[in-house]
């Protein structure tokens, strides 16, 4: 299949979504047409897998291959029910994601999952990173991740910097998505919990669909899906292509996804092989200061800024019955990961107060901040004249590239026993993972003039470092970098739920976590470089679930996990010389792991009322994490420290109700994220530009999504959906700190629309309404140094920026129409 010939659907909108408590208490999904005893309608938005999920939305993720799609007998599960499990889980399906429409499945979690939140530090919609309870699951390098993401029970966070690459799952693929908290099983970076995705396959999804949407800023898309099976045999395929143009200039994205799998199976065993594969360009156009946002918001900050990445996934998994109590499952992967980022910026380069050493005194020369102790030269060792660069001293600029090349592979033994324990219902789990990667990164500079729009045009002389001539043993900051890293990752895990009497589950389990990250540095330049660290821990987990009534069940439940340092992190970890954004690596000063420490209390329920359905649940969840490792932003540079710890904890409910003609659902989350000790302060007695006791930044308090669909007629659905935030800090720096501005991102409402009517039952005809209030707010807020840009922006556009915050800007008002096609 040619991937460059294919894009995306927006789908439409299957009945059923509502919040955490909904799947909680209705067995792991979200209560809906599918999963609840309601009538079915039958429209052609009942997807073929719809059928075959029924039998899963009774079962939720416990540990990494728990949610793979091999379920061999129904007498063997390898899931336990969702009202046993001793903490909050939340399933996201594939109606749910249809419903969403956009085929951004962030958008998909931040819809239904209470304490989900959306910010972008990227810029790019489709590059949107996920924050639970206050973890992110980042694209960007430079976050400090701390959710694990598994497909199909592969761990699918990137080799280097632990990122997670949301766009480069085919939506329409999807199964479903479970949100897991407080539980070791997922080994490392599962700080906040995991996010488990379950892909299509031929048993479940028979049929062929075809899905094309088109609307606001040039947004092209078609998605196509096929599956099937004969015999003992199956074969499941998808892609989808994204075209758009953005709302900010230089913002285009292109998106080619693929996504097929073939399946074998019998009365003892299932196996399947796999392939996930993108190719994908986004104009990442990031942050912007506000006062330029002011004039227009489509106005960006500093371009090329663009990204363009390559995965190619091929998986293999299977699972055997045994003995009839005893299954056995198994996964092994291979990732390639290309990733090419192209950056333009502002540089510290500015003209030599004096002539430098060799240098002829009619020029005038590049130094790094004005420093005759530190001229810039070329790859070649020569002074760079400012005439070679730009005919204004003010606009010169840089063009940073990265490159990034990983290729991992691994796999997860799993077992799982269900033989009675004294008599009494038991299910025990035991697993051994391993994972091993081998990155290369490499990065170069070039100088240029920033241009109308803060455009860098290159001029082709190429940044070799900085001659410190007072300090030549200093790391140099500018000299490019080439660096070799190899992590190994090994795993062992347990959990074993026992029902000690009919109304009381109680689960213990554990994992043991052993991480080595090696660094070699290929240019000969930064020994410091060369570094080998070790980590490892062992973390416990008990829960119990009870049955209080039928229908209400109280759970809680306690467990730790650890997140080792990632490559990148390691190799940004010096004070002294701190590296570019998405940009160089100096020298290794050794990180801790981090450690959590989560604790969770709940309620749940679920019932009929008056001929409809309801769920709702309520949940207290406290996670403190010891050494938590932080972002230092120091102008347009970064370096990670151990800070403290912080302490995320907070209150999250749930509710909703459904009939036969309509559903409605409501959620909200309170999250207080701190850092509740400072370990590792500064002459000013502050860790990470922040005070014992500060909010962390990025992180709004308060969040309440809602929504609802009613059927018009039969075959007429309208719906709406609601998220709201409050505001949240600004990501501190240096400048902020000298200024003493603590400002908040303002908080803000965005209201979505959906609307589909099948005109036969193989057609249906759909719209999306996004932002209806076109709302103008910010995902991700930070500061720049306005003594550095002024000049240029006056040069530029003729007046000062006097206002150092800068943020990335919300989508405005979007509108998209489509059609599907189902065979």
């Amino acid at each position: 299949m040619n991937l460059s010939r294919i894009a995306l659907v927006a789908g439409a909108l299957v009945v059923g979504s509502q919040g955490a408590a909904a799947q909680d208490a209705a067995g792991g999904n979200q209560s809906g047409a599918a999963g609840s005893e309601l009538p079915a309608i039958d429209v052609v938005q009942e997807t073929p897998v719809q059928k075959a999920a029924r039998a899963k939305k009774k079962a939720v993720a416990v540990s990494p291959l728990s949610s793979a799609p091999s379920t061999p007998a129904p007498e063997a599960p390898t899931e336990t029910p969702a009202v046993k499990v001793p903490s909050a889980v939340t399933t996201v399906s594939d109606s749910d994601i249809q419903r969403e429409g956009t085929g951004q499945v962030q958008q998909a979690l931040q819809q239904q999952v209470p304490g989900i939140i959306l910010s972008d530090a990227a810029g790019n919609p489709m590059r949107a990173e996920v924050s639970f309870r206050g973890f992110d699951a980042s694209p960007v390098s430079g976050r400090s991740q701390g959710l694990a993401v598994y497909q199909n029970g592969v761990r699918i966070n990137e080799a280097f910097g632990d990122t997670v690459q949301w766009d480069v799952l085919p939506s329409n693929a999807i199964a479903s998505m479970s949100v897991v908290s407080n539980n070791p099983s997922f080994g490392l970076n599962a700080l906040g919990g995991a996010v488990s995705i379950l892909m299509k396959d031929g048993f479940s999804y028979e049929g062929a669909e075809v899905d094309v949407m088109g609307g606001s800023y040039g947004r092209r898309q078609v998605g196509v899906q096929a599956g099937g099976s004969s015999g003992n045999a199956s074969i499941y395929v998808a892609a989808e292509g994204i075209k758009e143009d953005g709302f900010r200039d230089f913002s285009d994205s292109e998106i080619k996804r693929f996504y097929g799998d073939i399946g074998l199976k019998g009365s003892f065993a299932e196996f399947h092989f796999s392939l996930t594969a993108a190719d994908n360009h986004f104009g990442a156009t990031a942050a912007a200061p506000i006062q330029l946002l002011e004039k227009s918001w489509s106005n960006t900050f500093t371009s090329p800024q663009t990204t363009d990445l390559e995965v190619l996934m091929p998986t293999i998994s299977g699972t055997v019955k045994a003995t009839n109590t005893l299954t056995l499952s198994g996964a092994g992967y291979y990732r390639r990961y290309k990733n090419r980022v192209v950056d333009g910026n502002v540089t510290d380069a500015e003209e030599c107060p004096s002539t430098p050493p060799g240098g002829d005194p009619a020029e005038e020369y590049l130094c790094l901040e004005g420093d005759d102790n530190q001229p810039i030269v070329d790859t070649n060792g020569n002074l760079i004249p400012i005439d070679d660069v730009s005919d204004n001293e003010e606009l010169v600029g840089s063009i940073e590239r990265l490159r990034t090349d990983s290729d991992s592979w691994g796999g997860v033994i799993e077992g799982q026993e269900k033989s009675p324990l004294f008599g009494r219902p038991n299910l025990f789990i035991a697993g051994l993972s391993y994972d091993h990667g081998r990155s290369r990164y490499k990065t170069s500079s070039e100088l240029g003039e920033i241009g109308p729009g803060y455009v860098v045009d290159g001029s082709g002389v190429m940044i070799g470092g900085v001659e410190n001539l007072v300090d030549p043993d200093e790391a140099d900051e500018l000299a490019p970098r080439d660096l070799k890293t190899e992590n190994t990752y090994w795993g062992l895990y347990f959990s074993n739920a026992l029902d000690v009497t009919d109304r009381l589950t109680v689960t213990v389990g554990g994992r043991y976590n052993y991480a080595r990250i090696k660094l070699e540095d290929q240019t000969g330049e930064f020994s410091e470089l060369n570094a080998t660290n070790t980590y490892e821990r062992f973390n416990p987990m008990a829960g119990a679930n009870f049955k209080l009534l039928p229908g209400l069940s109280l759970y809680g439940g306690y467990s730790e996990s650890n997140r080792a340092p990632t490559p990148a992190e390691l190799g940004c970890a010096e004070p002294e010389v701190p590296c570019l954004i998405e940009s160089f690596l100096t020298d290794d000063p050794p990180l801790e792991q981090v450690v959590g420490h989560t604790a969770e209390l709940g309620l749940r329920g679920q019932g009929n009322y008056y001929g409809g359905r309801y769920t709702w649940g309520a949940g207290l969840f406290r996670t403190l994490a010891s050494d938590d490792i932080l972002p230092v932003m120091v102008d347009n540079r970064i370096f990670f420290v151990n800070a403290g710890d912080t302490l995320r904890q907070g209150v999250e409910l749930s509710a909703g109700y459904e009939t036969r003609k309509w559903n409605v659902y409501a959620t909200y989350a309170f999250v207080d994220a701190t850092l509740d000790k400072c370990t590792n302060p500064d002459d000013d007695g502050l860790c990470a530009f922040l005070e014992q006791g500060d909010r962390l930044p990025g992180i709004p308090r308060h969040r309440f999504k809602a929504g609802f669909e009613y059927w018009l007629t039969s075959k007429w659905k309208f719906g709406a959906d609601l998220v709201a935030a409050s505001n949240s800090p600004f990501f501190p720096n240096e400048e902020s700190a000298e200024d003493d501005l603590h400002a908040l991102l303002a908080g803000y409402t965005r209201v979505d629309l959906h609307t589909s009517y099948d005109i036969t039952d193989n057609i249906q005809i759909y719209g999306l309404v996004k932002n209806l209030f076109d709302r103008k707010y910010g995902l991700y807020g930070t500061y720049f140094e306005t003594s550095d840009v002024s000049p240029i922006n006056e040069e530029l556009n003729g007046f000062p920026l006097t206002d150092p915050r800068t943020i990335s800007p919300s989508q405005p008002f979007a509108a998209y129409g489509g059609v599907k096609v189902k065979f």
